[in-house]
């Protein structure tokens, strides 16, 4: 298959028409992540890669051009969460990768900024424990994420801490010097931010994460930015729910096994 450069990308628009994720319009646009055609001429489909997300358009290949694809999908997307755009592309993962995927339910938050608080928002900001306070992260922090697996989400999908500083967005709560949660703009899109949270496992529950995304949410919108949600658990939707989304649909996502190991592909 064929990488496009981010000022190629032009092409794949007509494909990817429909989509709602953030994370694909970022990547159409150029602003990050990795893209990938069959051809440069009026291509059939596409590949879009961005952090954990790999996401499937177009017309599904039959004969050599999906042998193409399914091996660039072990290549560059074992561990990844797959996003079929339709049921034929569902179809076509089952039945091209049998007995080596399974499915996850993600779950889409409604997009409307007028489902906020504003001060509830600014009350969250403002509920830590002693000793713990927020930062925007800098170049600095940038660097201190990266450090660790946990966090490393916060920044990684920023090439620099200079691209971050210009284009991304993100807070994290500190104990000491020590990041112990946070939420952060983990893709870019024309007015709109992905967002990312964790916390660290033994300062979970605690309000942090609360705290983080509010934070996080009330500077977006001060900015004219929409903070979009897109949950991996109830969990994820519950937090969310409590800052002010509205839940909108679940929806099915896959993940490649290693047939040596029996486990997810890492």
């Amino acid at each position: 298959m064929i990488e496009l450069g981010k000022e190629k990308r032009q092409i794949i628009r007509p494909l990817c028409g429909q989509a709602d994720h953030v994370l694909v319009h970022g990547a159409v646009r150029g602003y990050m992540g990795r893209v990938w055609v069959p051809e440069l001429t009026n291509p059939s489909y596409c590949l879009i890669h961005l952090g954990d997300f790999a996401y499937l358009f177009g017309i599904c290949p039959k004969g050599e051009q999906a042998m193409e694809l399914k091996a660039q999908l072990y290549r560059e997307c074992g561990q990844d969460y797959i996003t079929p755009s339709d049921e034929r592309w569902a179809e076509w993962l089952e039945e091209s990768f049998p007995g080596e995927y399974r499915v996850l339910s993600r779950y889409s938050m409604r997009r409307d900024r007028n489902h906020f608080s504003e001060e509830a928002l600014e009350s969250y900001c403002g509920n830590l424990p002693a000793g713990i306070r927020l930062k925007k992260i800098d170049k600095r922090l940038y660097q201190t994420a990266l450090k660790e697996e946990w966090s490393r989400d916060f920044c990684s999908n920023f090439e620099t801490p200079e691209e971050f500083e210009q284009n991304g967005l993100g807070f994290v709560a500190m104990d000491g010097r020590k990041i112990v949660s946070g939420c952060s703009a983990y893709g870019i899109s024309q007015g709109m931010f992905e967002i990312q949270v964790e916390t660290r496992k033994e300062y979970q529950r605690k309000g942090l994460a609360l705290a983080c995304s509010a934070r996080f949410i009330l500077t977006c919108l001060e900015q004219g930015i929409y903070p979009s949600w897109d949950a991996i658990s109830l969990q994820s939707v519950g937090l969310a729910e409590k800052l002010g989304y509205i839940f909108d649909r679940e929806y099915k996502v896959y993940q490649l096994y290693d047939m040596e190991s029996g486990l997810l592909m890492a």
